[in-house]
């Protein structure tokens, strides 16, 4: 049948007898829906998300389309099939939402328990659907179809029951989630959540106030699909910021122009000049924001992708740098244990030949033994240093920390070095500063290390004149201070970025003195991280000698080491 008071449409969506907002809250939103699910089920076919996504966004534009039909058709048996899928698609549209919530936020399938639910519950709906216990007749003065009360009303409970049961869900995501996913969590979540709710609560004031004849229509409804635009809007925000889609700029540009593709082809069919106003307004907007926002996202994604592939770089270099210093820490290790036995063999040979264990030796013999005696004893010192870098490296080097008389225990080891230093024609000499005790919290092994590394770096780096060991205390900071100073060929400037790495040897590579330049690292390495001190060097310049120190805490009574 015909309704007689309504005029036929033209091409079946097109007619001027309907309200003023309808193409306006129908046709932008269906385009826009729409796209927005085919482009990512295009781009990302195969993820689980974007087809979750997909489901709710097509079942709303059938829903759209369904709307349409019966606002603009006068054809009763056509109108009355459309509205009978109504029921169906809400809670639909509702469950698939739900779906697409759980698949962001848990990364898996819904689990059965929750189909077994639903379609339990939506069993009467899909089994009534088109029979009268849906629609019991048709109008034809208004041209509309007459509802089942019950029907209407249990279709739009379970609506608002999977509505609210996808708020809770959202609320104990969000409280269980990191900080940085509980921004994404509020972002979908707000959008999804007020799109749902407005298009169930116009969907149900339309027929309750239809129902108590306080409207003629279900205009109403309208207003229920603008959410929609937040929920997209949403989307894209958390596809640019945070990537849950792998989505680009032409997404953007796609979005964008054709949206404005859509408000220009309102022109076509507008009336009223008021509307025509306001949609050349909404035109001009579209481009003119669209323009800073295609820029704006084009710009972000340049600095995001240099960022990626520099951050991609840097993680392999560094892959490559740990892998290379366990190997050189392997390599060391393996090495010093390997010349370790054979050194001390030299080293214990050549003492029982000067000493007379093998008989009597001539001045040449004693001369030569005496070289080959000193050279073995620096190569085990080099050994040594060796397989203490080695246990740096791996962080293997342990340290027994007691109470250390830095005066007493600094004096020592200076006589033991005297008798080396006075080889090179060189002094040495001890002082302190006069204060009355200089305990520090120490590693007895470890800190004659330190002392004899740095004193015979001044011993290679001085060929005429003195080496000072001085101690002193800073009563106010409570720092106990050794510095080695001598008057040897001083310390340049622009060496001094770069004097304790490791293997550097600073203006020792420029003259004739032997060292592998790992003293000082060790000693660094030492004070620092073993006793919680600090160490530097100071010097005038070139030709000018050098002061080597490092600071202790003092020795507390009760401090825990």
């Amino acid at each position: 049948m015909i309704c007689p008071f309504f005029p036929a449409p033209f091409l079946f969506f097109i007619s001027s007898d309907v309200p003023t907002l309808l193409y306006y809250s129908h046709v932008p939103i269906f385009f826009i829906s729409i796209f927005v699910a085919v482009f990512v089920l295009i781009r990302e076919r195969f993820s689980l998300l974007s087809r979750a996504l997909a489901i709710p966004l097509l079942l709303f534009d059938l829903w759209i389309i369904c709307d349409l039909i019966t606002w603009v058709n006068n054809s009763s048996d056509t109108i009355m099939f459309v509205w009978s899928f109504f029921g169906l698609l809400l809670v639909l549209i509702s469950f698939s939402l739900f779906r697409f919530l759980y698949i962001f936020i848990k990364n898996k399938e819904l689990p059965f328990y929750l189909y077994l639910i639903y379609f339990i519950v939506i069993l009467p709906i899909i089994l009534l659907t088109y029979t009268s216990f849906n629609l019991t007749g048709f109008d034809l003065v208004l041209c509309t179809s007459l509802e089942k009360d019950l029907f209407v009303n249990y279709y739009h409970g379970v609506g608002f029951l999977i509505s609210i049961y996808t708020c809770l869900f959202l609320i104990r995501s969000y409280r269980n989630s990191d900080p940085v996913f509980k921004k994404e969590i509020l972002l979908m979540g707000i959008g999804a959540i007020s799109f749902l709710f407005t298009f169930l609560l116009a969907s149900f004031s339309g027929s309750l106030l239809k129902y108590l004849g306080l409207v003629e229509n279900y205009s109403i409804e309208q207003y229920g699909f603008y959410p929609m635009i937040i929920f997209i809007i949403g989307l894209g925000y958390l596809t640019i910021r945070y990537k849950v889609f792998n989505l680009k700029l032409i997404a953007t540009q796609a979005l964008i122009w054709g949206l404005v593709a859509l408000i220009g082809s309102q022109f076509f069919f507008i009336k009223i000049p008021i509307n025509f106003v306001l949609n050349g307004i909404g035109f001009l907007a579209a481009i003119i924001l669209g323009q800073f926002l295609v820029k704006s996202v084009k710009k972000e994604i340049q600095q995001k992708e240099e960022l990626e592939k520099l951050t991609a770089y840097l993680e392999v270099a560094n892959t490559k740098l740990k892998a290379f210093d366990i190997l050189k820490s392997k390599f060391l290790s393996l090495a010093s244990h390997q010349l370790r036995n054979p050194i001390s063999a030299i080293i214990s040979c050549t003492s029982m030949f000067l000493d007379g264990s093998f008989g009597k030796i001539d001045d040449t013999q004693t001369k030569m033994l005496k070289q080959m005696f000193d050279r073995a004893k620096g190569m085990n010192d080099d050994v040594e240093k060796y397989l203490t870098i080695a246990k740096v490296d791996q962080g293997g080097l342990q340290y027994n920390l007691e109470k250390l008389d830095l005066e007493d225990f600094a004096k020592n080891i200076t006589e033991q070095q005297k008798l080396a230093v006075e080889k090179r024609k060189l002094t040495i000499s001890f002082e302190t500063d006069g204060q009355s005790s200089y305990f520090v919290s120490g590693d007895k092994v470890q800190l004659k290390q330190v002392l004899q590394n740095l004193i015979d770096n001044a011993m290679k780096f001085t060929k005429e004149g003195w080496i000072k060991v001085r101690l002193s205390k800073d009563e106010g900071a409570h720092k106990i201070r050794v510095a080695i100073s001598d008057s040897g060929v001083g310390i340049k400037p622009e060496i001094m970025p770069t004097l304790f790495k490791e293997f550097s040897r600073g203006e020792g590579a420029k003259t004739d003195v032997g060292g592998s330049g790992i003293g000082i690292y060790l000693a660094k390495e030492i004070i620092e991280k073993g006793h919680n001190g600090k160490i530097w060097a100071e010097s005038l310049g070139a030709g000018k000698g050098s002061t080597f120190i490092f600071e202790l805490p003092e020795y507390k009574l009760g401090a825990s080491n």
